[in-house]
């Protein structure tokens, strides 16, 4: 095998990997992902993240996902979906390399910043999952713990759940309206709409496949739980099975998978 086809394998298992298995798996774990457990003015009636979080709950309309099985799974969910968000910032990169000096610095100038808007997606988005994710996930798991062996005392874990409450909804680390939140949720729509119309212009993809990418970071940007998410990543999986076959059919990137 050739350098010339062994980069166009390489290109081509990333790309599947990228916009057609991480998108899969996204949509399955975030089907499972809960929404609207967050007390706050507009929601005084919601149990609050704690007392939604450290037990597992039924399916109930009210938060959306089909279940909660408990801490132990928000720890898993978070675990999984950073990589496999990983994996689609590095789809959305492949997708802008589709656009080549021939097709002219403005689309080369949005295609790059379609790139730096994915790579500021990424990071905030990293961070997020970290903080509100896996991180509270141990967190809750060890209060727990140390409940059930009296290590603390009711009260004490009263006041770690308060402390993580308060967390969940700060301003800049918080799970919801934060900071990192908001800069990823922003970052990544303005990584579609930018990439949408590089490819537009570059007529490197049909027009509507690039209305199902930007729908995809629409929705994300709302939110990544139920069911917010699994409609994102459904868009973003449609919108790359149509790039494909229209790639196939027309053969406009022999070089690109």
């Amino acid at each position: 095998m050739g350098p010339a086809m062994s980069n166009h394998v390489i290109w081509k298992a990333l790309w599947w990997a990228c916009l057609v298995v991480a998108p899969v798996v996204l949509i399955c774990i975030e089907l499972f992902h809960p929404a609207n457990f967050t007390r706050t003015a507009t929601h005084p009636t919601a149990p609050g993240m704690y007392e939604y979080l450290h037990k597992a709950e039924a399916y109930n309309p009210t938060f959306q996902a089909l279940a909660y099985p408990g801490p132990d799974w928000w720890f898993m969910l978070h675990m999984i979906q950073t990589p496999m968000v990983a994996l689609v910032a590095i789809g959305l990169w492949l997708l802008a390399a589709r656009v080549d000096d021939p097709d002219g610095v403005a689309a080369l100038v949005l295609a790059w910043l379609a790139r730096a808007a994915t790579f500021v997606f990424v990071v905030y988005y990293t961070a997020l999952d970290s903080i509100g994710g896996f991180g509270l996930g141990r967190t809750i798991l060890a209060t727990e713990r140390l409940t059930a062996s009296n290590t603390i005392s009711p009260d004490q874990a009263k006041g770690v759940a308060v402390v993580l409450d308060n967390v969940w909804v700060e301003p800049w680390v918080g799970g919801v309206g934060s900071f990192i939140s908001l800069t990823g949720s922003w970052a990544v729509f303005a990584a579609t709409v930018l990439l949408a119309l590089a490819l537009l212009l570059a007529r490197k993809a049909p027009w509507p496949a690039l209305i199902l990418l930007v729908g995809f970071g629409f929705e994300l940007q709302m939110s990544h739980a139920m069911p917010h998410g699994p409609i994102a990543f459904a868009l973003l999986l449609a919108a790359a099975l149509w790039m494909w076959w229209a790639s196939r059919r027309s053969d406009v990137t022999p070089s690109r998978p």
